[in-house]
């Protein structure tokens, strides 16, 4: 992510935080992704030639549209007006990078040979949060080649309890004696 996205992050989470932080990241998500469907939209506000009112007449009806919060709104606006849009999805990951930290949440990416249920997903979670001592919010992916078990990053850490990795390992014992 660029210093300039993680600063503009910093400055609306300080201003939302604590009590509209969440909501303010889900308005940003429904506006980036309204921009994602409306591509006309997206290039008329990401076009510095038009002139700032237009842009500015556009964003209100989206921000009524949306029902935007209008501290969020009011941020948008400058982002448009300073031709920052483009890096409005850096910005988007910037903040809930930030949130996360407030809340004391931890991603985990957490990769498993067959689709885990929600009663599996939710004891991998207790048994992180567990090793952490921290919340975890996983990001559940299916990879067969692991044969069984699951590999879970956290942060640089990396808990390998894959089939594969034992067989590895038992391979290179195996070798080595």
């Amino acid at each position: 992510m660029s210093v300039v996205a993680n600063r503009y992050a910093r400055a609306l989470i300080d201003v939302l935080y604590p009590e509209t932080a969440e909501a303010g990241l889900q308005q940003l998500r429904d506006f980036s992704s309204l921009l994602n469907d409306q591509q006309a939209a997206r290039r008329f506000l990401e076009n510095p030639t038009i002139a700032g009112e237009r842009r500015r007449r556009l964003l209100k009806e989206i921000f009524d549209a949306l029902n935007l919060e209008r501290r969020v709104a009011n941020f948008i606006g400058i982002l448009v007006d300073r031709d920052r849009l483009p890096i409005l999805e850096e910005i988007i990951k910037a903040y809930q990078k930030l949130l996360d930290e407030r809340l004391g949440i931890v991603r985990a990416r957490v990769t498993s040979a067959y689709l885990l249920d929600h009663s599996e997903q939710q004891r991998l979670a207790a048994r992180l949060e567990q090793a952490t001592g921290k919340q975890i919010r996983m990001e559940v992916t299916v990879d067969p080649s692991l044969i069984g078990g699951v590999v879970a990053q956290v942060g640089s850490t990396i808990y390998d309890g894959s089939v594969r990795q034992q067989l590895e390992a038992f391979k290179t014992r195996l070798v080595e004696e």
